[in-house]
């Protein structure tokens, strides 16, 4: 438990030949590498590699089809095969603890070229024979108990105890790394859970101090879903730099996989020596699935989660999540540890960004409704004498509308309201003070000012529009808040239409640059920002 938390390359087929996947893994920075010998499929390939030295060491694993692999063959034709396998010493071999428990037979099979822990619980010193891993992979989910699963692999004869489940969203994963903590600092673990919501279990592998992550060469050559590449965990996450006392930050939403958040938040972190990483972190959109979400992350500060950035849908359900914490607190959202939800996001209905103070406490804000109004400054849509604004027209209803009105108010436009759901539509425009619009009316409204903050037109399904492309009229200016892609099709209409166009990267670069400065106590360097955008973009 000396050395920082190992990285580990799966190979899981012959092409490219094995040696060369293994050279190709170590100058990558990889620490060691996995033979999923069920997915190679080729043993005399295998038996051919193990037989001269390798240049780091190797996991063999015959993974049974009952936990994931594709072994489905009887028990000892597999031991027998991993018993040859291991005579070879390749440094460890894997195997379930199920495996392991059946039978007293297989246990000294299996003795014969692994090294299980004595009787003291230290791991054994005989360096002839290879490390045992014993491991429990779930696929079907992550079950409400882990204590179980993780004691019953604590009290295992294991060099190494693996525990892997499959996470339905983050709040999966961070029960996960919870055990992890805990549990990390007596003996070797590997804990992770698999699928893109358990992504934040391989990052903080590190920060927690786990044995061992897995991050695969390139994309397609993953042994299990949600594996990332070796160049995505040391580039994008900034591997080599967590240790335990890196602050977590990260984006709340369903989905976030397409948000471009981690690159701006991990470079300027980097560009500013801050020891911080970003990470994506799926809840399911419920309310209910957000609050369990952040009640998790609100009972655990070990996990060090400082700061979140919070999307669709997810914006409202954060503000009632401090408002339900406040109750019987002080006045303006207070909250009873401390806490408080700023002006700004109290006019919004919404918070976008949520922080966590020295004392625990957990305050909300809004910097969306910044990036609504720098984007719209920096473009001088309302100084423009050659188009005067009086009436704009707002499609959606939800968070980032919201953002959108309160950045508004005050500058003398007249708002209409339009959303495919349209009681939401009536409702925000009855907060506001402004007009509701049915959704197959929203082409005959008369705005100077288009602005969409639905969805619609978002990557992958880009080539969609909110907007017909015969509605636009060349005296108008459209504001599209999606920023990926940068040019929208409801963009592209526009500028083809003569419209005057706000693309939504500004903004988006705005916010995050706000969130930046309300997390670290500095301003954000905009540059980094604008330059990696532009780079993930191309």
């Amino acid at each position: 438990m000396s050395a920082p938390t190992r990285l580990c390359v799966p190979i899981v087929s012959t092409d490219p030949p094995l040696a060369v996947q293994v050279c190709a893994a170590r100058d990558a920075g990889a620490d060691l590498v996995e033979l999923r010998v069920d997915l190679i499929g080729d043993i005399a390939a295998v038996e051919a590699l193990l037989a001269s030295p390798l240049p780091i060491p190797a996991i063999v694993t015959i993974r049974a089809a009952s936990e994931g692999g594709h072994w489905d063959g009887d028990d000892d034709a597999r031991i027998a095969l991993l018993e040859r396998l291991g005579l070879r010493l390749p440094g460890y071999v894997d195997l379930e603890l199920a495996a392991w428990m059946r039978s007293a037979n297989l246990r000294q099979k299996v003795c014969l070229v692994a090294r299980p822990r004595d009787a003291s619980g230290e791991p054994a010193v005989d360096r002839s024979k290879n490390a045992l891993i014993l491991s429990h992979h779930d696929t079907r989910g992550t079950p409400p108990n882990l204590d179980a699963v993780f004691e019953a692999l604590d009290s295992s004869p294991a060099t190494v105890a693996k525990a892997v489940f499959t996470a339905a969203d983050a709040s999966d994963a961070l029960r996960v790394l919870v055990e992890l903590e805990r549990r990390g600092k007596r003996r070797d673990w590997i804990a992770l859970a698999m699928g893109d919501a358990g992504l934040v279990t391989r990052v903080l592998a590190r920060k927690f101090g786990a044995f061992l992550t897995f991050a695969t060469l390139e994309a397609g050559a993953e042994s299990a879903p949600g594996q990332v590449t070796i160049g995505t965990l040391r580039g994008l996450y900034r591997w080599d730099a967590l240790r335990p006392a890196t602050r977590v930050f990260g984006v709340v939403g369903w989905p976030v996989a397409h948000s471009l958040s981690p690159h701006l938040h991990n470079a300027a972190m980097h560009a500013d020596a801050v020891d911080g990483v970003y990470v994506p972190l799926p809840v399911q959109p419920s309310e209910a699935a957000f609050m369990r979400f952040m009640d998790l992350v609100a009972a655990n500060s070990q996990l060090d989660i400082s700061g979140l950035s919070v999307t669709i849908p997810h914006k409202e359900h954060a503000l009632r999540w401090l408002e339900a914490r406040g109750k019987g607190g002080s006045p303006c959202f207070g909250m009873a540890s401390g806490g408080y939800v700023d002006n700004e996001a109290r006019r919004c209905g919404a918070v976008n960004t949520l922080t966590r103070d020295a004392d625990g406490a957990w305050h909300g804000t809004n910097t969306d409704v910044i990036g609504v109004r720098d984007a719209l400054d920096d473009a001088a849509v309302f100084d423009d004498p050659r188009r005067s604004v009086r009436r704009a027209l707002v499609l959606g209803a939800g968070g980032a509308a919201r953002a959108v009105l309160t950045a508004l108010s005050g500058r003398g436009v007249g708002v209409t309201v339009s959303s495919r759901r349209h009681e939401a539509a009536a409702a925000l425009a009855r907060d506001f003070g402004a007009d509701a619009a049915a959704w197959d009316e929203r082409e005959r409204v008369a705005a100077d000012l288009v602005v969409n903050c639905t969805p619609i037109g978002m990557w992958p399904a880009a080539d969609a529009s909110p907007m017909p492309a015969q509605a636009l009229r060349p005296d108008q200016v459209v504001f599209d808040t999606v920023y990926r892609p940068a040019c929208t099709q409801l963009l592209a209409d526009a500028r083809a239409a003569g419209c005057r166009t706000v693309a939504g990267t500004e903004m988006f670069i705005r916010q995050a640059a706000a969130q930046y400065q309300t997390w670290h106590g500095r301003p954000a360097p905009l540059s980094v920002l604008r330059e990696v955008l532009e780079s993930v973009r191309s």
